[in-house]
């Protein structure tokens, strides 16, 4: 679980460049390593690859948290992440001999992927990722049929199919989705206070 400190003036990142700060690696761990095989898996990386990567990039990010340095411009952290991940990518395969034709055509796809390409898979599969463990924490805030409700306005529902669906009035539809959505934002805005670099 991680551990939420809304009182702190750190973000996650700025806590996990402190290498003495164990509880603050642990809880990037658990905010990045399922998001780093989320991206592998996009840049086409098989899942019996995958786990070698994913303790090889998470070792590179532990080594060069220390030094990163937040460049609002120039240095976002997950286009340093981006080129860490790809780096990291050609070189397990290069080192790994390619034993096989299969090996050779996917090292040749990823040097072929750029490290902007991997930049917009990371940030799209990003907003994705943050909106899902965001949605995690609202469902643990609310009741009976307003996930129900939030989720049929996802499929693009409307409040009078939602209303007969569910066998509640317009009004309550209307009023359970505002809701629900006001804490999603505010879910979100948390999140992002708490994980990425300001």
């Amino acid at each position: 679980m991680l551990h939420y400190d809304w009182n702190t003036q750190q973000t996650l990142i700025q806590r996990a460049q402190n290498p003495d700060d164990h509880q603050a690696w642990e809880d990037f761990v658990q905010f990045y390593e399922s998001f780093v095989k989320m991206v592998l898996r996009k840049s086409n990386i098989s899942f019996y690859e995958e786990e070698d990567l994913v303790q090889s990039i998470l070792l590179k990010v532990w080594k060069g948290l220390p030094n990163y340095e937040y460049r609002k411009e120039n240095a976002k952290f997950r286009t340093w992440l981006s080129t860490i991940i790809r780096n990291t990518s050609i070189t397990h395969f290069r080192k790994n001999e390619m034993e096989s034709h299969k090996k050779d055509k996917l090292l040749k796809n990823i040097e072929g992927v750029s490290e902007s390409k991997i930049e917009q898979i990371i940030d799209t599969e990003w907003n994705e990722y943050v909106a899902g463990l965001a949605m995690e924490k609202v469902k643990e805030k609310f009741e009976g049929q307003a996930i129900e409700v939030f989720r049929l306005s996802l499929q693009e529902k409307n409040a009078r199919e939602i209303a007969e669906e569910l066998g509640i009035k317009e009004d309550t539809v209307y009023s359970l989705r505002s809701r629900v959505k006001r804490r999603l934002k505010q879910e979100i805005s948390n999140l992002r206070e708490l994980i990425e670099v300001r």
